[in-house]
């Protein structure tokens, strides 16, 4: 009888010794798997070995058992890598990326069509799409309508790449024309014309890509746990807008996705240019891509680390359901290019974030709120993050009774978004929401309100109360520093106190002034303070010998700074940064390179 080579590793291993009989655990013995699609030998036919390899990681990933690791080398792979497995916890399955080599797994293929030359004046070309391209995934992206746009932009899951260039989609022939770096999908999704960017004339002599897969890194089995996902960049992905994904077929899918998982660790991971969610790590919603699941309790427990989510299409990470998680060390910017106006967009967008911590990301510069939590953030911490640049909100919280510790985070330069009948543009904003707690954060530059409160519905627990604003630093907020509703039934209990305010702008609005002011408040008024930040990141205070710096009431349950320095017992500094002096301060904010 022929016995597999891997046949101890799935049933045990039985070791007579000493007339004894001893019974090994199944999968005591661990296997790497090397995947090295360039090499000429590579097979998915092959042991998988270093002089073996296979040649796809989706191979690979079908083999892995609890306790091993799949090695993958330098290269370009185009497929879908869907675990079979998950790992436990003494033996999770690992993916990852040789070390110092470039590993990018796309879901785009490259293009070369019979290409037509259609305009005397400009570089544009048309060519045909092979339905072929899309058969393995069920979805024919260019003929599929992205959902979640505002009328009369009608768009699809489709994307164009030349060189590596994120091409525009436009809707009618004469925007294409006028603008280079554009293409156009006729009504049937049958062929695709492209104006080509300035010094791409020639279409034969550019790598042309379009997505053809809705996924990049994700089971089709739900629930799976302990993967690791460390060293790849992923890009280019046909996923779908999770519009009112909680009742409907839209669910939410990230590229990179946990597929109502547990316990996965995604480190050290670019992912860029999903035309909708860049990673996710909830159960998705009701429904998803392979019909309709039951939801999945103990999603979550994932750690997201040091990892760079950009220019995808609607949201940076999302989780629906995701307890437990920690979202640390992460750039998180130029997310929502699509310009959705709601609900799920934000550099970090979670759904029921229980027992979940968001420490020390980058969130910049995305076209949506920097970080939401979104109904029901029990026990939940957002700290030390650096949130500058995004539209709509630095932090958005909504909807959930807390509690939420929000501490020692600078808040900078927030922008308007894209809803003209959503004026809002502040740092810190909470909307049905009540328990959350705001302490030692640095919040500058809002083109609204450095923080603003309000209940606006009758959703079942909607209200805005225990709000304490405490030992915080607003500085040049232009519609002003602190908005709190006036008391009532469903407001009260909310507390501004010991905050440094600068002068120049108003410091509190009406409603604030009634309740705080009236209630005895013990905010200082600093005559001269500004905030700037650089392009690389150094944070310039200044502060005039006027401002009363250590008159911060300690809370117990912040113990440190921005950076990590320890907050005194007595007379605390209001605001981040311990090490505060009167006069300019220069303070880099960000520990790693920061590149575009």
């Amino acid at each position: 009888m022929k016995i597999s080579s891997d046949f101890p590793r799935r049933i045990g291993v039985a070791i007579l010794t000493l007339g004894l009989i001893v019974l090994l655990p199944a999968n005591s013995f661990a296997e790497t798997y090397v995947v090295n699609g360039p090499r000429a030998n590579a097979s998915d036919e092959n042991p998988g070995s270093e002089a073996a390899p296979l040649k796809t990681i989706h191979r690979a990933a079908q083999l892995a058992q609890p306790g091993d690791t799949v090695l993958v080398h330098a290269g370009v792979y185009r497929e879908r890598v869907a675990p079979a497995l998950g790992g436990t916890k003494e033996r999770p399955i690992v993916y990852t990326a040789a070390a110092g080599e470039q590993v990018v797994i796309k879901g785009s293929d490259v293009w070369r069509p019979q290409w037509r030359k259609t305009s005397d004046k400009h570089p544009i070309y048309a060519g045909a799409l092979d339905p072929t391209m899309f058969q393995k995934e069920r979805l024919h992206p260019y003929r599929t309508r992205l959902k979640g746009m505002p009328a009369g932009q009608p768009r699809t899951l489709g994307q164009v790449f030349v060189d590596g260039l994120p091409l525009r989609e436009v809707d009618n022939l004469q925007d294409l024309t006028a603008t280079p770096a554009t293409w156009l999908v006729d009504d049937g999704g049958r062929e695709l014309t492209i104006h080509f960017p300035q010094g791409k004339e020639s279409p034969a002599e550019q790598l042309v890509e379009v997505t053809s897969r809705q996924r990049i890194f994700a089971p089709y089995r739900r629930g799976l746990g302990f993967i690791h996902v460390k060293g790849f960049t992923m890009e280019h992905c046909a996923n779908q807008f999770p519009e009112r994904f909680w009742q409907s077929d839209s669910p939410q899918a990230g590229a990179l996705g946990c597929r109502a998982g547990h316990h996965w660790l995604i480190e050290g991971n670019t992912v860029r240019f999903a035309k909708s969610i860049g990673i996710d790590c909830g159960y998705e919603g009701r429904h998803d891509l392979e019909g309709s699941q039951p939801t999945y309790p103990n999603t979550g427990y994932h750690l997201i680390r040091n990892n760079r989510v950009t220019d995808n299409g609607c949201c940076g990470i999302a989780g629906m359901r995701s307890i437990g998680t920690r979202i640390v060390g992460n750039i998180i910017q130029r997310n929502n290019w699509n310009h959705h106006i709601a609900p799920e967009i934000g550099g970090v967008k979670f759904h029921y974030f229980i027992d979940g911590v968001i420490e020390g990301n980058l969130v910049r510069d995305n076209d949506a709120h920097g970080i939401w939590l979104d109904n029901v953030y029990r026990n939940a911490r957002i700290r030390q993050n650096v949130v500058i640049g995004n539209r709509g909100s630095a932090v958005f919280v909504e909807l959930g009774q807390g509690p939420l510790l929000i501490d020692n985070n600078v808040l900078a330069n927030t922008r308007p978004g894209f809803d003209k009948q959503d004026p809002r543009a502040d740092g810190l904003c909470t909307l049905d929401a009540s328990g959350v707690l705001f302490v030692h954060n640095l919040v500058f530059g809002s083109q609204r309100f450095g923080s603003f409160h309000r209940k606006l519905t009758d959703r079942q627990g909607a209200g805005a109360s225990s709000i304490v604003l405490r030992n915080n630093l607003f500085i040049d907020n232009r519609a002003g520093h602190i908005n709190l509703p006036s008391p009532g039934p469903d407001a009260n209990d909310n507390h501004a106190d010991h905050n440094l305010l600068s002068a120049g702008s108003p410091r509190t609005s009406l409603n604030e002034r009634q309740q705080v002011h009236a209630g005895g408040s013990q905010n200082i008024e600093a005559e001269s303070a500004s905030a700037s930040i650089s392009p690389d990141l150094v944070l310039t205070l200044d502060l005039a010998s006027d401002a009363r710096l250590s008159d911060a009431t300690p809370v117990a349950e912040v113990g440190q700074d921005f950076f990590g320095d320890p907050l005194p017992a007595h007379d605390a500094l209001a605001g981040p940064f311990q090490r505060l002096t009167h006069g300019k301060n220069r303070l880099p904010l960000w520990r790693n390179t920061v590149q575009d």
